[in-house]
């Protein structure tokens, strides 16, 4: 079976975690189109939702190690790596609570059906649409606790940072796109960090640095999901588009003692991610009465969240390491290696 929508979110949410569990699926996202356009969208968001929280939080990690800005032309490019921790209460949804019009949850009889970071739990569905009725297999969950040890999942970055003028510095933080299957994926972000001591008479000369800063990041994908339901014109792939929007805006405070810089953050995360079905489906047979669908499910998922970072950093001359943990909805824990100049 090609690496189809539920494998692609897990490649664009969790993209450091290794390809080869995606052989272990034996079903798919993709079956919940079964369900009828309004019942698939319900099931595919709540299956998903979980995962999307953690890569809205995950992809805002990682972005300072300091809250001191670089003099003019000075730079830092570093990598960073920000697991994000996932509740067990996230493992599970119940589709019975969905406000599902046709489709009902056969198995498990306890009601509960696993998330895209739940467990490897068979479910079956049963779904009357257009007059047609169907059963059918949902998606298990990856079972993260079990296939990675934690529950969580990985948001790695690559972040360039670059001193402009005025104690003001750009960051930049990239990935080319990269296709995998039937996947093709990409993202970049841009923020701005500026000291505000300088700013602020009688403090100005005390020994620590203070800045505030705004990032954006926005994360893009789409993946080939043909053969769930029929195409009802070939014109119009079959696909899943995705598309998050990521705002950070924080207050930094830092102080440097020795090799060791130790920084902290207050701020807040705005973040909204879309996930729609294009394309052509003939749910039920095309006739001049009943003509196909054409991008039939439209998803939405906005996570916002105040934030508080504690972190230090060990300078070694110009290369540095650094750890932060962040409280947030889904807390982090960040780890970075990168080079820093002026």
């Amino acid at each position: 079976m090609k690496l189809i929508a539920r494998k692609s979110f897990l490649l664009v949410l969790s993209i450091s975690v290794s390809v080869s569990l995606y052989a272990q699926s034996e079903t798919d996202i993709g079956d919940y189109l079964k369900a009828g356009p309004e019942d698939a969208g319900k099931l595919m968001g709540a299956y998903l939702s979980p995962m999307i929280t953690a890569a809205s939080y995950g992809f805002n990690g990682g972005w300072f190690t300091t809250a001191k800005a670089h003099k003019t032309l000075g730079f830092d490019l570093g990598v960073s790596v920000n697991g994000v921790f996932i509740p067990s209460s996230n493992n599970y949804f119940r589709p019975s609570e969905l406000g599902l019009k046709t489709t009902t949850l056969v198995s498990p009889t306890s009601g509960n059906a696993p998330t895209l970071v739940g467990p490897k739990d068979a479910t079956t569905y049963a779904s009357t649409y257009g007059g047609q009725s169907v059963t059918f297999s949902g998606p298990k969950g990856l079972d993260f606790k079990d296939n990675f040890k934690i529950s969580g999942a990985l948001a790695p970055t690559v972040q360039l940072g670059i001193g402009i003028v005025k104690s003001t510095d750009l960051k930049i933080r990239w990935m080319p796109e990269v296709s995998a299957g039937d996947t093709k994926v990409k993202y970049l972000g841009f923020g701005v960090l500026h000291d505000i001591k300088q700013h602020i008479p009688g403090i100005k000369h005390l020994p620590f640095d203070l800045s505030v800063m705004v990032g954006y990041t926005n994360l893009k994908g789409k993946t080939n999901i043909a053969g769930y339901v029929a195409s009802g014109d070939a014109t119009k792939p079959q696909e899943l588009h995705y598309n998050m929007n990521a705002w950070l805006m924080q207050a930094l405070i830092s102080k440097k003692i020795a090799m060791v810089t130790f920084y902290g953050g207050l701020g807040y995360n705005a973040v909204k991610t879309t996930a729609d079905v294009k394309g052509s489906y003939a749910f039920v047979p095309v006739t001049p009465v009943t003509p196909a669908s054409v991008d039939p499910v439209a998803m939405s998922f906005k996570n916002n969240s105040f934030r508080a970072t504690a972190g230090m950093r060990l300078n070694l001359g110009p290369i540095y390491l650094s750890g932060d943990y962040t409280l947030q909805k889904f807390s982090t824990v960040s780890v970075g290696l990168g080079v820093t100049v002026r």
